[in-house]
């Protein structure tokens, strides 16, 4: 069982933003609906769509390839999908199959807006790359010491 409800959308932005709210399981079913809404709004132009997943209670196959079908369509059409809220069963899923290179889960609405121009929090980004630690000559040792 899944349900799919509009949020209201206080904050503009360049593309016009549809917020949808995503409950139960994310499967075939669940990404059909999010498709026809997406679809409906994108009628007018490209669209900006938020999708909050922070009540997800599992994730199937079906379902991660539909939400990719549907980030493919609204990419092309000069439109975007971002994911925000914390599900354990997304990030899970994500690390799994490497999907943090197409997909981004973000902390908040705000942040999905904006594209993470504005954190909330910081993240454990990787260091800075430094041409002195390029350059430097590593201490070497013989055999096994």
């Amino acid at each position: 069982m899944y349900m799919l409800s509009h949020a209201p959308n206080p904050t503009s932005t360049a593309l016009s933003t549809v917020d949808l709210t995503m409950t139960g399981a994310l499967d075939a079913a669940t990404v059909l609906a999010i498709r026809q809404a997406s679809a409906m709004a994108a009628a007018d132009g490209p669209i900006l769509v938020v999708l909050d997943v922070a009540e997800l209670t599992s994730v199937g196959a079906s379902g991660v390839v539909g939400l990719l079908e549907v980030l493919h369509v609204l990419r092309s059409r000069g439109g975007d999908l971002r994911l925000y809220g914390d599900s354990r069963h997304l990030q899970e899923t994500r690390l799994q199959a490497h999907l943090g290179q197409i997909a981004r889960i973000y902390a908040n609405r705000q942040e999905a807006i904006d594209g993470g121009a504005t954190l909330a929090r910081p993240r454990g980004l990787a260091p800075r790359f430094r041409w002195r630690s390029l350059l430097r000559l590593r201490r070497r040792s013989i055999g096994w010491g």
